[in-house]
C-alpha cells in the first residue's frame, strides 16, 4: 500500500524538478541573449567613416570647376 503512494509522489517530483530546471536553464538563456552586443552600424565615406572592407578613398581629390 505504502508503494502505491510513494511512486507517483516521486515521479510527480522528479517531473516538478526536471521542470524547474529547464525553466531556469530558458531564464538565463534569455538574458544571455537580451545582453548581447548590438549590431556594429555602418558609417559611409560622407559620413566621417571609412568602409570596412577598402578603407579609406585614396582616389584623386575632387576637381575644383572653373569659374
Amino acid at each position: 500500500m505504502l508503494m502505491k503512494r510513494l511512486v507517483p509522489i516521486a515521479l510527480s517530483s522528479l517531473a516538478g524538478y526536471a521542470l524547474w530546471q529547464w525553466q531556469a536553464r530558458r531564464t538565463t538563456q534569455r538574458l544571455k541573449m537580451s545582453h548581447a552586443k548590438p549590431e556594429e552600424v555602418t558609417t559611409w565615406e560622407g559620413e566621417g567613416g571609412a568602409l570596412h572592407r577598402t578603407g579609406p578613398h585614396m582616389g584623386p581629390e575632387p576637381a575644383k570647376p572653373a569659374h
